[in-house]
């Protein structure tokens, strides 16, 4: 070959590789996101990269934009009604969820990507954000209610957390928890605090108890035989047995709640997985002291745990034709896969999905924090029959007015829990006709 034709070849071949780079360069495809909390987007952010190598020829970027809690809802919506402004992914918190899935969906359905998981997960924390059989948000956690103990208060009044499985045994210990440490003729110490303004600790009560606010079939339960015993035990630990008082603030993150329990004054309390990162955040004094273990349970085989909180990532029908196949299985991988499980506890701290990765070193690591113990082994001895939440169209209505009113009624105004629930129904009703 000469030399004139051998460099004629060489420009074409330069050329030729700088196409293959600049077409390799095009195809990333960047992803839109948006979070209303700040890990959220950084772990989607990782979970992309972990994406790249595994995908060398589907790379992706994601951009998340950090939108405030109320904020975020509701450009959402607005902008999927108008069909203009919608980002790729979104969070959408669990009580919001079902305002996306009324009427016509502008979320896209991830049965198809989340199928080939579906055996190594826990079903049931699938089922929030589903309509019809039709999946349309993936969480982050399995959000597992745990009881808490403080395990010196409980050791001062001569029980043993070991000892409760059922709630009767709760109350019993209770009553031996309960008392007036200093002889003043008030009670100094209780067992447990109730939420008189907020959900999880009826929400609890309810689903465990075969209730809840919609059955599998969409139908609306909250009058059930099974929210009512719910209902009346929680107000009898406060008005019967005197074990539990209202949650100081209302909830269990009010400052003024934290500053109570960790100084003492309740040996107890129930909460999601998730909850173990308010204790060293805001409870420091605490570190050493509280020992984990499962839910009390209301009957033998009776369910062992249920789910609470969450936020469901959603693929938006504005995401361009040609890239939406690759948003929901990115999104799938993000969620599901094992590794990405297993750095839901590493990176975010919380419960994964699938049971198959509680076994993993990396969450069998003992706690300083929590007395030395782990915390996965009690997790993993709850996930035999875990209660499902189903959602439906009013459920966003159904936590603001248990919030606003009627946990109140109930708790600080002593409403039996058959009225709390008429009231409830008679006010939702009043909301579908307006």
């Amino acid at each position: 070959m000469s030399k004139s034709k051998f460099l004629i070849v060489l420009i074409f071949v330069l050329a030729a590789l700088g196409s293959v780079s600049a077409v390799a360069a095009q195809e990333v495809t960047d992803l839109s996101l948006w979070v209303f909390v700040n890990d959220h987007g950084d772990f989607l952010t990782h979970q992309a990269e972990r994406w790249n190598e595994v995908n060398p020829d589907r790379p992706i970027s994601i951009t998340y934009t950090f939108v405030e809690y109320t904020a975020l809802h509701d450009n959402l919506l607005a902008a999927l009604l108008t069909g203009t402004g919608a980002p790729d992914l979104a969070d959408i918190e669990i009580s919001k969820f079902a305002t996306f899935t009324k009427g016509d969906i502008h979320l896209l359905d991830l049965t198809e990507v989340v199928d080939p998981y579906r055996a190594d997960l826990i079903e049931t924390r699938l089922a929030p954000y589903q309509v019809s059989g039709a999946q349309y948000g993936i969480d982050y956690h399995l959000g597992a209610f745990l009881m808490y103990y403080n395990s010196e208060v409980m050791e001062a009044a001569g029980v043993n957390p070991d000892d409760i499985v059922t709630w009767d045994d709760y109350v019993e210990a209770g009553l031996q928890v309960t008392r007036d440490t200093d002889g003043d003729g008030n009670v100094d110490v209780h067992m447990t605090t109730v939420e008189a303004g907020d959900v999880f600790t009826a929400r609890s009560l309810m689903l465990t108890n075969g209730g809840g606010a919609y059955n599998a079939d969409g139908e609306l339960i909250l009058d059930s035989p099974e929210n009512i015993e719910a209902l009346q035990f929680m107000q009898d630990l406060v008005r019967v047995h005197g074990i539990a008082t209202a949650a100081p603030g209302g909830n269990h993150h009010s400052p003024d709640y934290f500053a109570a329990l960790a100084a003492g004054q309740y040996a107890s309390v129930w909460m999601p997985q998730w909850y173990m990162i308010r204790f060293p955040n805001s409870m420091a004094d605490l570190s050493g002291k509280v020992i984990v273990r499962p839910m009390p349970i209301w009957e033998e085989g009776g369910y062992t745990t249920t789910m609470g909180g969450g936020t469901g990532t959603a693929v938006t029908d504005q995401t361009p034709e040609a890239e939406r196949q690759l948003a929901m299985e990115f999104l799938a991988f993000a969620k599901l896969t094992y590794e990405a499980n297993v750095e839901l506890w590493t990176d975010l701290g919380f419960d994964p999905m699938r049971p198959d990765v509680y076994e993993d070193p990396a969450l069998l690591e003992p706690s300083e924090f929590w007395s030395g113990e782990i915390p996965f082994e009690v997790l993993l001895s709850e996930l035999g029959n875990v209660a499902p939440e189903y959602t439906g169209p009013q459920y966003p209505e159904i936590a603001t007015i248990m919030r606003t009113t009627a946990m109140y009624d109930l708790i600080e105004n002593g409403v039996p829990p058959e009225e709390v629930i008429a009231n409830m129904v008679a006010e939702l009703e009043m909301m579908a006709a307006s």
